[in-house]
């Protein structure tokens, strides 16, 4: 890897949404169903594509002395060249991950066909962990001297609750999940939005009755897309550590929902998926959102 390229940003909590990434269309079924969250990895090919665009325009958009549109335009074109992705599949060695059928292989030499991974990539990096771990990352391929300092957050309208805030992450993912570009718009300075403690077995009644009748529709109409949306917006790192017992014909899953990596909302249920919902939406009411 060139010694000035950033590290590649992880893709986290989801080992199946990684594993999909590096799986080429060669090697699934054509009746597979369609994935609840995502769909499938051309629809996340597209809004990849969508928000890499909009992640150099953004550079090149904020860039000192300021550009004129046309030279704006002159960037993007040219940082987005297939020649370019196609590099930047190399340096990190994406290439030896993806998955294919021996007969495909040839397309492994195809610009076009792993321009489209990449984009793969960055659409599943954006839905897990939102555009302020997008854009730093870009802006660094871009510009190796990109300036990057620790994002700014607006606390929200005030609230009756009084909860500690949360302490900053880990300096070991610091870098890639809380960092974003200095030549953001720059909002007021201002602490994370107060948060309440971490989830207790205990705790969920407490919370839920926290949250108040009249949000009890919202609370039920809450997903893991919206939970995920809601916490990139806010500035937070969302994952889904998950675990299962029993037998593997009729298994118990329970999944946690984690802030930062602290865990605020915990459910059960006899898929993976049933149990996720359940804690994004107990996450969700006790944020108070």
């Amino acid at each position: 890897m060139a010694a000035s390229l950033p590290p590649l940003p992880k893709i986290e909590g989801d080992v199946d949404l990684f594993l999909d990434v590096f799986t080429h269309n060669s090697l699934r079924m054509q009746s597979a169903p369609m994935n609840e969250e995502y769909g499938n990895t051309d629809r996340l090919a597209v809004l990849g594509a969508t928000v890499l665009r909009l992640a150099i325009a953004t550079h090149f958009f904020r860039k000192k002395p300021q550009l004129s549109a046309e030279d704006i335009e002159k960037e993007i074109d040219k940082n987005l060249s297939d020649d370019i992705v196609d590099k930047w599949m190399n340096q990190y060695n994406l290439k030896t991950k993806l998955r294919i059928a021996p007969s495909e292989m040839k397309r492994i030499g195809d610009v076009k066909e792993m321009r489209k991974v990449f984009e793969t990539y960055v659409g599943a990096l954006y839905i897990r962990n939102g555009l302020h771990a997008v854009q730093p990352w870009i802006s660094r391929l871009i510009d190796p001297n990109a300036m990057v300092e620790e994002p700014t957050v607006v606390v929200p309208p005030s609230s009756a609750r009084t909860y500690a805030p949360i302490p900053p992450p880990s300096s070991a993912g610091s870098s890639r999940t809380t960092s974003s570009m200095s030549y953001q718009p720059a909002p007021p300075k201002s602490p994370p939005p107060p948060i309440p403690p971490p989830y207790s077995m205990g705790s969920s009644s407490s919370q839920f009755q926290a949250a108040g009748s009249q949000n009890s529709s919202m609370y039920n109409m809450v997903t893991v897309a919206l939970m995920n949306q809601k916490a990139s917006q806010m500035g937070y790192q969302v994952t889904y550590p998950a675990e299962h017992t029993g037998p593997p014909h009729n298994p118990i899953w329970t999944v946690r929902c984690c802030l930062n990596n602290r865990e605020y909302g915990r459910g059960t249920g006899k898929s993976q998926k049933i149990a996720k919902d359940e804690a994004a939406r107990k996450t969700w009411a006790a944020m108070g959102w």
